[in-house]
Protein backbone atom coordinates (compact mmCIF):
# COMPACT_ATOMS: atom_id res chain seq x y z
CA UNK A 1 0.00 0.00 0.00
CA UNK A 2 1.04 3.56 -0.79
CA UNK A 3 2.23 5.07 2.14
CA UNK A 4 0.63 8.81 1.43
CA UNK A 5 -2.46 7.77 0.64
CA UNK A 6 -5.37 11.18 0.56
CA UNK A 7 -8.09 10.80 3.07
CA UNK A 8 -10.77 10.21 0.27
CA UNK A 9 -8.45 7.84 -1.32
CA UNK A 10 -8.23 5.30 2.25
CA UNK A 11 -11.87 5.90 2.36
CA UNK A 12 -12.55 4.43 -0.77
CA UNK A 13 -9.92 1.61 -0.50
CA UNK A 14 -11.48 0.34 2.89
CA UNK A 15 -15.14 0.86 1.88
CA UNK A 16 -13.90 -1.19 -0.97
CA UNK A 17 -12.38 -4.05 1.42
CA UNK A 18 -15.42 -3.80 3.02
CA UNK A 19 -17.84 -4.78 0.56
CA UNK A 20 -15.70 -7.69 -0.49
CA UNK A 21 -15.26 -8.90 3.27
CA UNK A 22 -19.68 -8.22 2.79
CA UNK A 23 -20.19 -9.96 0.21
CA UNK A 24 -18.00 -13.10 1.44
CA UNK A 25 -19.47 -13.75 5.21
CA UNK A 26 -22.92 -12.99 3.06
CA UNK A 27 -22.05 -16.26 0.85
CA UNK A 28 -20.42 -18.46 3.57
CA UNK A 29 -22.66 -17.52 6.49
CA UNK A 30 -25.57 -19.48 4.31
CA UNK A 31 -23.55 -22.96 3.65
CA UNK A 32 -24.01 -25.36 6.65
CA UNK A 33 -20.88 -26.52 5.73
CA UNK A 34 -18.26 -24.44 4.61
CA UNK A 35 -15.03 -25.55 2.91
CA UNK A 36 -11.48 -24.73 3.26
CA UNK A 37 -11.00 -22.54 0.71
CA UNK A 38 -14.04 -20.27 1.62
CA UNK A 39 -12.96 -20.29 4.68
CA UNK A 40 -9.20 -19.24 4.17
CA UNK A 41 -10.25 -16.46 1.79
CA UNK A 42 -13.21 -15.07 5.12
CA UNK A 43 -10.40 -14.93 7.55
CA UNK A 44 -7.77 -13.28 4.92
CA UNK A 45 -10.35 -10.50 4.04
CA UNK A 46 -11.37 -10.14 7.42
CA UNK A 47 -7.90 -9.82 8.34
CA UNK A 48 -7.40 -7.56 5.91
CA UNK A 49 -9.90 -5.63 6.89
CA UNK A 50 -9.06 -5.02 9.90
CA UNK A 51 -5.64 -4.64 9.18
CA UNK A 52 -6.30 -1.69 7.11
CA UNK A 53 -8.64 -0.10 9.52
CA UNK A 54 -5.91 -0.48 12.32
CA UNK A 55 -3.13 1.31 10.11
CA UNK A 56 -5.44 4.39 8.93
CA UNK A 57 -6.53 5.30 12.37
CA UNK A 58 -2.55 4.76 13.08
CA UNK A 59 -1.82 7.00 9.81
CA UNK A 60 -4.58 9.62 10.54
CA UNK A 61 -5.26 9.43 13.93
CA UNK A 62 -2.58 11.50 15.42
CA UNK A 63 -4.52 14.37 13.49
CA UNK A 64 -7.40 16.02 14.45
CA UNK A 65 -8.91 17.14 11.40
CA UNK A 66 -12.54 17.32 10.55
CA UNK A 67 -12.13 15.79 6.86
CA UNK A 68 -10.63 13.10 9.00
CA UNK A 69 -14.03 12.63 10.27
CA UNK A 70 -15.71 10.83 8.21
CA UNK A 71 -12.53 8.15 7.55
CA UNK A 72 -12.72 7.42 11.45
CA UNK A 73 -16.99 7.06 11.34
CA UNK A 74 -16.08 4.18 8.83
CA UNK A 75 -13.72 2.45 10.68
CA UNK A 76 -16.10 2.53 13.97
CA UNK A 77 -18.85 1.38 11.40
CA UNK A 78 -16.17 -1.70 10.18
CA UNK A 79 -15.05 -2.34 13.86
CA UNK A 80 -18.99 -3.02 15.16
CA UNK A 81 -20.11 -5.12 11.82
CA UNK A 82 -17.14 -7.18 12.38
CA UNK A 83 -18.15 -7.51 16.32
CA UNK A 84 -21.51 -8.61 15.10
CA UNK A 85 -21.23 -10.29 12.36
CA UNK A 86 -18.06 -12.05 12.37
CA UNK A 87 -16.34 -12.74 15.82
CA UNK A 88 -19.56 -12.97 17.88
CA UNK A 89 -21.20 -15.13 14.94
CA UNK A 90 -19.45 -16.84 12.14
CA UNK A 91 -16.13 -16.99 13.71
CA UNK A 92 -17.64 -19.18 16.84
CA UNK A 93 -19.45 -21.51 14.06
CA UNK A 94 -16.71 -22.05 12.28
CA UNK A 95 -14.06 -22.98 14.99
CA UNK A 96 -17.19 -25.49 16.31
CA UNK A 97 -17.93 -27.19 12.42
CA UNK A 98 -13.39 -27.16 12.37
CA UNK A 99 -13.29 -29.19 15.92
CA UNK A 100 -16.34 -31.31 15.25
CA UNK A 101 -15.05 -32.29 11.53
CA UNK A 102 -11.43 -32.60 13.20
CA UNK A 103 -13.19 -35.06 16.09
CA UNK A 104 -14.87 -36.96 13.33
CA UNK A 105 -12.13 -37.40 10.65
CA UNK A 106 -9.79 -38.85 14.01
CA UNK A 107 -12.91 -41.46 14.70
CA UNK A 108 -13.22 -42.67 11.39
CA UNK A 109 -9.58 -43.26 10.89
CA UNK A 110 -9.15 -45.13 14.24
CA UNK A 111 -12.43 -47.49 12.93
CA UNK A 112 -9.90 -48.31 10.11
CA UNK A 113 -7.24 -48.76 12.24
CA UNK A 114 -8.73 -51.31 14.28
CA UNK A 115 -9.97 -53.27 11.16
CA UNK A 116 -7.50 -56.98 11.57
CA UNK A 117 -8.24 -57.94 8.34
CA UNK A 118 -5.76 -57.35 5.46
CA UNK A 119 -6.13 -53.91 3.82
CA UNK A 120 -7.19 -53.60 0.18
CA UNK A 121 -5.75 -50.93 -2.13
CA UNK A 122 -9.09 -49.23 -1.84
CA UNK A 123 -8.69 -49.34 1.87
CA UNK A 124 -5.28 -47.95 2.07
CA UNK A 125 -6.23 -45.37 -0.55
CA UNK A 126 -9.38 -44.51 1.37
CA UNK A 127 -7.24 -44.16 4.53
CA UNK A 128 -4.28 -41.70 2.70
CA UNK A 129 -7.18 -39.63 1.58
CA UNK A 130 -8.80 -39.30 4.97
CA UNK A 131 -5.10 -38.44 6.74
CA UNK A 132 -4.91 -35.64 3.76
CA UNK A 133 -8.45 -34.20 5.26
CA UNK A 134 -7.60 -34.43 8.61
CA UNK A 135 -3.95 -32.25 7.81
CA UNK A 136 -5.82 -30.05 6.18
CA UNK A 137 -8.80 -29.12 8.80
CA UNK A 138 -5.95 -28.92 11.48
CA UNK A 139 -4.01 -26.88 9.47
CA UNK A 140 -6.77 -24.48 8.86
CA UNK A 141 -8.28 -24.35 12.56
CA UNK A 142 -4.69 -23.18 13.55
CA UNK A 143 -5.03 -20.75 10.86
CA UNK A 144 -8.45 -19.68 12.42
CA UNK A 145 -6.97 -20.00 16.00
CA UNK A 146 -4.73 -17.84 14.72
CA UNK A 147 -7.36 -15.35 14.34
CA UNK A 148 -8.36 -15.32 17.73
CA UNK A 149 -4.96 -14.84 19.23
CA UNK A 150 -4.70 -11.93 17.46
CA UNK A 151 -8.19 -10.89 18.94
CA UNK A 152 -7.22 -11.18 22.25
CA UNK A 153 -3.71 -9.25 21.76
CA UNK A 154 -5.43 -6.45 20.28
Amino acid sequence: MVPDLSVENSFELITSELGKLQKTIQVISKIDEKNMPDIIGLYYQTIMVQTLAKKLKNDFGLSAKSEHKKLFDKIEEIEKYLVDNFTKSLHPEIMTQLTNSIQNSTENLKLLGQNSEQKTKEIIEKEALLYKKLRELMSTKEFVEQYEIGLKND
